[in-house]
């Protein structure tokens, strides 16, 4: 064989090699599903502090003696840190591992929520809010490119089953909150008991999760060749498609977290709900979560831009339902769960995904670091509006703008996306 025929079969075999060992997208096997538990978790977590704070809100705001423009404000500033965090957290995620970014994460929102509960003020408090956000923003970017990228056959299923942790979370929060609280007529101590238990399951992630599940695809060189785009779309990291799903992003953001702050105040205000009653209707909203995982498997055989209109017009229509009519606290519970089923279920797995499949493997971390942007910057104002909107109008005007009309956007969005493509899986 002459020289240059010797170069190209050396070319080609360490071609077929690099392309051997790289980790291949796993199937749903016991192993990979034990390690999407544990990575669930992490993410159950996340959702029993964020939820909490709904719950305690009250007492803090007669603690601090806040506004209910103030209430409002701290309510979701949260979601500040988290949009700002976003994007360079899924770069991050991307240069120097997604493992590093979730662990770092975990330590972040786990001692800043125990921070919460030392607050002297106002303004401590709501660093420590941006703080725990900021946290929580690159666990979301990092978590999400690993389990989309490791499980990238079944994605909408994977990410389905971490947005149905969220929604176990989001439910046990405000109960066990609301039975700490109960129990020792303190609201410092929730907090500083879910921040002892992020740090409980960092180590979980930290000794059971191998780098190997984190990090599929990280290091993936572009190919532009058919069997290796996970789409039929353009593969550049800003197409139009993943714009499109950004603004439907910040729509859904800016209309969910606004409600979700202030619906358990709502509650007690306007219908006269105890706090453990108001807890009851906030957490239906998490069990409506469990909807991700078939929300999530409808998502990996569907047309995702048809499926967020269903998800949207959902939003609308409970949102008129929750705010235009006097409901007993069995109706508000079955509407708040049915809201987590179109929100949780539908529109957030349904758009995180389809983000992932509009770009090559090696900008996953980085649409998620962009999917977080969008969904939680604009939320983290989104508090302030739906407060003073409420000032103003009252809660039934307040959250009916709140919940019908800006999802909207949302729906614009979809159409101006176009038909979305038939897609090969990696």
């Amino acid at each position: 064989m002459s020289s240059p025929d010797l170069t190209k079969a050396s070319a080609m075999e360490l071609s077929i090699g690099h392309r051997a060992s790289r980790p291949a997208p796993a199937q749903l096997g016991g192993r990979a599903l034990f390690l999407l538990l544990i990575l669930d978790l992490s993410y159950f977590i996340n959702a029993m502090d964020r939820q909490v704070f709904a719950v305690l809100l009250p007492d803090i705001k007669v603690a601090f003696g806040l506004t209910g423009g103030q209430a409002g404000i701290i309510a979701t500033i949260f979601t500040l840190g988290m949009g700002l965090a976003g994007i360079p957290a899924g770069y991050l995620a991307d240069r120097f591992g997604r493992k590093k970014i979730i662990l770092i994460s975990l330590v972040i929102f786990s001692v800043s929520c125990a921070l919460q509960a030392v607050a002297v003020g106002i303004i401590d408090m709501t660093l420590w809010r941006v703080l725990s956000g900021v946290g929580e923003g690159m666990q979301n970017a990092a978590l999400f490119a690993a389990v989309g990228a490791f499980f990238s056959r079944n994605r909408g299923f994977a990410i389905g089953s971490i947005n149905a942790a969220f929604g176990v979370g989001a439910f046990t929060g405000p109960l066990l909150g609301g039975a700490i609280l109960s129990a020792t007529g303190d609201w410092r101590m929730p907090l500083f008991v879910f921040g002892g238990i992020g740090l409980v399951i960092l180590l979980m992630v930290l000794v059971l999760v191998p780098q190997s599940v984190t990090e599929v695809g990280r290091n993936q060189e572009r190919n532009t060749s058919p069997s290796s785009v996970t789409t039929n779309a353009g593969t550049n990291f800003l197409n139009r498609r993943v714009v499109c799903a950004g603004f439907a992003a910040a729509a859904g953001g800016f209309t969910i977290y606004g409600y979700l702050g202030l619906y358990p105040t709502y509650l007690r205000d306007a219908h006269g709900f105890t706090a453990s009653q108001a807890g009851w209707a906030a957490s239906m909203f998490g069990i409506g979560a469990l909807g991700a995982l078939v929300g999530g498997a409808i998502a990996d055989r569907v047309d995702q831009r048809l499926l967020n209109v269903a998800g949207f017009v959902g939003i609308m229509v409970l949102g008129a339902a929750i705010f235009g009519f006097t409901t007993p606290l069995a109706v508000q519970m079955t509407l708040s769960l049915l809201l987590g089923v179109a929100f949780t279920g539908i529109v957030y797995t349904n758009t995180s995904t389809l983000m992932q499949r509009s770009v090559d493997a090696k900008y996953v971390g980085r649409v998620s670091g962009l999917f977080v942007a969008a969904m939680y910057i604009p939320a983290s104002i989104s508090g302030y509006f739906f407060a003073h909107m409420r000032d103003s109008f009252g809660w039934q005007t307040a959250g009916i703008i709140q919940l019908t009309v800006i999802p909207i956007i949302g729906l614009i969005a979809m159409a101006a996306m176009g038909k979305t493509p038939a897609r090969t899986n990696p």
